[in-house]
């Protein structure tokens, strides 16, 4: 009987209406029912097999026996099932029986007696289990059969249990799996021959591929994983043998970076083999001497091609390798000289107007005695640096005249250099270089102006005044002078005015008519040694007070007399010069009146100036 025949009925205790009656009378009169006695549901009872107890039928011993009946039912199907499936005699008569019985426990559950339909369906249960209780040590015992059977290489006697176990049982996965096992028996002896053949060709992958094949049809097979467990100790012990002498073959031939490789490999496979430790030792003393090399060879190329960091950090790295070497401790004393050296010249070289400090000249000069200490050779680039460096402090070491021009008011400091009191005209001496000058007046904004002088420039003029305002400004910016010939005075422009002027206008600018105090301009002209000079003429342009002092005062023109050889004043045209301006600042210019008042303004003076000015 299906579970679809089972359905819900009318209880036939309770089909009548004086029955439904007495019930409701009953249970309203009671009270409170007795906890033990109200029927409660089974917990074995399945949700999917229950019918409904609650309600007016809860606690009835009729629900409970019918819900019962439904339960041991399912049991006895899921059973009979696999009963059918059993192919021998004894297993289709006890099918037979076990039909009649149950059709007789359908037969009590349509008459709604239950008690005895659960009854019927529990001992056509019992009656299978007794039999399956029976099969299972046969079966239990013929698959150990089977087990032992292939493991001593007899498959057919295995083929043979196999089929009674299946008289005996239906297949489930185990004996699906010892079937699957019987047939690929042979397949897997074939898989095994070529596995051995590529073992003993040393072709330990191919080996590994086939028996791990012949492992995923028989997983079971212990032959198998001892098979396995041979090749990968043979191919481990194969390769490993195989690294070391690969590694040692590399040492040999100096390619520490494979001999590296090689170890690291066999440390892979063994690393606690004692030929790897001795490997290790051996190889560590060679990359050793193999970067010690490395070492040297990169520094001598870097100090050929005068990269002196790279040479000073391998000679360093060198050092470290092997401490007791003296010719690398010289090589390496040598480079960090060389690379002070070569920086601390660099940095003279390009800020020369630095050079103006006395402690800066004594460290160029003691870095340059120094550099004299090294004797070198092919370093051609330190070798020009230096020929540089020198030439830079010679011509740094000669002082140039800074003549200053004042009003006897103002206080001029020349920064971290020296200090003046209220001065009319000075000439100073100072070396090449960069300085500050800061003109000062009680009561007023000083002013700053800086100041880099040239090497071998000639006399440079500056005005330093504090009058309404302060102000320092140069009357010669560089005593660097062109020959005549390049100077187009038609070009010349007006200090206040960016456009350029005519001939006409320029000498419109100037005072006319006024005459120096030549008397006092020869006790002003002071000459110290001889000079060869040339013979010239040159013309300034003076700025005169209007007292007729001077000023300031700068070069217009020089003219050589022609077929002369000179274009270019040379050193002593250039100290005459320096004279004939310090004594042009000291002299005094008479102005003429203009409605009887002399006015400030620009005068344009000329003086000749003879052969061999100054003579012994």
């Amino acid at each position: 009987m299906n579970q679809n025949q089972v359905k819900q009925r009318n209880l036939k205790s309770y089909k009548s209406p004086l029955a439904l009656f007495f019930l409701f009378t009953f249970l309203g009169c009671s009270g409170e029912v007795d906890k033990d006695k109200v029927f409660k549901p089974s917990s074995a009872v399945n949700p999917d097999t229950q019918l409904n107890c609650s309600g007016i039928w809860e606690g009835s011993p009729l629900c409970l026996e019918r819900n019962e009946a439904l339960v041991e039912l399912k049991k006895l199907d899921t059973e009979y099932k696999i009963l059918q499936l059993v192919n021998n005699e004894k297993a289709k008569l006890l099918t037979d029986k076990i039909k009649v019985i149950r059709i007789e426990g359908d037969s009590y559950y349509n008459e709604e007696f239950y008690f005895k339909a659960r009854d019927s369906y529990i001992s056509a249960f019992e009656l299978i289990d007794a039999f399956n209780s029976s099969n299972a040590d046969q079966v239990k015992s013929l698959i150990l059969n089977i087990r032992n059977l292939l493991s001593i290489g007899k498959p057919d006697e295995a083929e043979e249990s196999l089929e009674r176990i299946l008289i005996l049982t239906s297949i489930n996965p185990e004996i699906s799996k010892l079937k699957s096992r019987i047939d690929n028996y042979y397949k897997i002896n074939s898989i095994i021959s070529l596995s051995k053949k590529y073992l003993a060709e040393e072709d330990f992958e191919n080996a590994l591929i086939k028996i791990n094949e012949a492992i995923d049809l028989d997983s079971d097979r212990t032959e198998l994983i001892f098979l396995k467990e041979k090749i990968s100790k043979e191919s481990n012990n194969y390769f490993f043998d195989l690294y070391i002498r690969n590694a040692y073959k590399n040492i040999d031939n100096g390619d520490i970076k494979r001999a590296i490789l090689n170890t690291d490999k066999a440390k892979r496979i063994f690393p606690n083999n004692k030929e790897l430790s001795i490997l290790v030792k051996t190889l560590s003393q060679s990359k050793k001497q193999f970067d010690l090399d490395n070492y040297i060879k990169t520094a001598k190329g870097a100090y050929a091609n005068e990269s002196w960091a790279l040479a000073l950090s391998n000679y360093s790295s060198a050092l470290e390798l092997s401490p007791d070497s003296i010719d690398l401790k010289k090589r390496l004393s040598r480079v960090k000289d060389i690379k002070f050296i070569s920086s601390q010249l660099n940095n003279f070289v390009k800020s020369p107007e630095r050079l103006s400090s006395l402690n800066i000249r004594n460290n160029l000069n003691k870095v340059l005695d120094k550099s004299k200490e090294l004797k070198l050779i092919e370093e051609k680039n330190l070798i020009l640096l230096i020929n540089q460096a020198s030439e830079l402090a010679k011509k740094y070491s000669v002082m140039v005249i800074l003549n200053i021009t004042s009003n006897g008011k103002t206080f001029l400091d020349i920064q971290k250099t020296a200090q003046y009191r209220p001065f009319e005209n000075e000439s100073l001496k100072l070396y090449p270089g960069k300085y500050t000058l800061i003109a000062k007046r009680k009561g007023m904004q000083s002013a700053r102006k800086e100041v880099n002088i040239i090497p071998n420039s000639s006399m440079i003029s500056l005005t330093a005044i504090c009058e309404d305002t302060c102000s320092i400004y140069s009357s010669n910016e560089s005593m660097k002078i062109a020959p005549a010939k390049n100077i187009n005075i038609s070009q010349l422009k007006d200090e206040n005015s960016s456009k350029t002027l005519t001939p006409s206008v320029k000498e419109s600018i100037y005072i006319k008519g006024a005459k120096i105090n030549s008397s006092a301009f020869s006790r002003n002209l002071k000459c110290e040694k001889a000079t060869k000079n040339n013979s010239f003429k040159i013309s300034y342009a003076l700025t005169v007070n209007a007292n007729g002092y001077v000023l300031a005062l700068r070069v217009i023109n020089i003219v050589y007399p022609p077929g002369s050889s000179s274009k270019n004043a040379n050193s002593d045209d250039r100290k005459v010069m320096a004279i004939i301006e310090s004594a042009l600042k000291k002299s005094r210019f008479k102005l003429p009146k203009v409605d009887g008042k002399t006015t400030p303004g620009k005068i344009k003076h000329t003086v000749s100036i003879p052969k061999n000015f100054c003579e012994s």
